[in-house]
């Protein structure tokens, strides 16, 4: 790979420093510049990742690194239950590893075990309070579990550390809609909208919103809009129909 043009620095994830030449963080795997993923991948880039991980844990089986780097290797090679174990043995060999506790709740979120998501979340976040994803993985695991008032916490956590983490902003309007809080969801669903014009869904809610504050004719807007950019959804003009009656 073409090494990078800028000067060495610490990643913007774990704030460990690398060399100029790095591509990904040492410490965490973090990309540390624009890389193309899929056409490194296409070329077997995650094939020698892992051959290569393999060869250096038989010379040192208590790499945390190198166990690191297998597991992202099995994750992009759809290996779910083997990235795992390969994130597992990193932080057994380097428990103050966030990026492999982090990786861990990606995993176990990829297999709906929420859970171990959740826990693995909360390590990367003891071990890096700054880490936005990390915030935005527990709060995706609280959700499914169903635990919404810690979930809205920790969206909010999520927004406060990147504004711009629009989903965060969708599903904390979709609890604060389940919690009856019609204001509030409106407010997250016109920033999702305003952020992602085309999202159907989050102007289906928006309208369901604006329809609970009595907001009729925003209401129809909302959902003509939401049916406009997807026609098929019956929900939608069921809405609509009824306001239009």
């Amino acid at each position: 790979m073409t090494a990078p043009a800028t000067a060495g620095g610490p990643c913007p994830e774990c704030g460990v420093q690398n060399a100029a030449d790095h591509n990904y963080c040492k410490h965490c795997g973090t990309p540390l510049r624009a890389v193309d993923v899929e056409r490194e991948l296409g070329t077997g880039f995650a094939e020698r990742t892992r051959d290569r991980c393999l060869q250096l844990l038989k010379a040192d089986p208590e790499n945390a690194s190198a166990h690191y780097n297998l597991g992202l290797a099995y994750y992009h090679l759809g290996q779910i239950g083997n990235a795992i174990r390969a994130f597992e043995q990193a932080v057994r060999f380097e428990d103050a590893y966030p990026g492999a506790h982090f990786q861990l709740a990606v995993c176990h979120y990829r297999r709906s075990a929420m859970g171990e998501c959740a826990a693995a979340s909360r390590r990367a976040l003891e071990l890096n309070p700054a880490s936005v994803p990390a915030r935005y993985r527990l709060a995706m695991a609280l959700f499914h579990l169903g635990k919404l008032h810690e979930a809205a916490g920790a969206f909010e956590q999520t927004l406060a550390g990147d504004p711009e983490y629009v989903m965060a902003c969708y599903h904390l309007g979709v609890i604060r809609e389940r919690l009856d809080d019609d204001k509030g969801a409106v407010e997250c669903f016109e920033r999702v909208v305003e952020a992602n014009p085309r999202d159907s869904s989050a102007h289906y809610h928006l309208g369901l919103g604006y329809r609970r504050l009595g907001l009729e004719g925003l209401a129809m807007s909302a959902f003509a809009e939401a049916l406009r950019l997807d026609p098929s959804d019956t929900a939608t003009a069921e809405e609509l129909q009824s306001l239009q009656r």
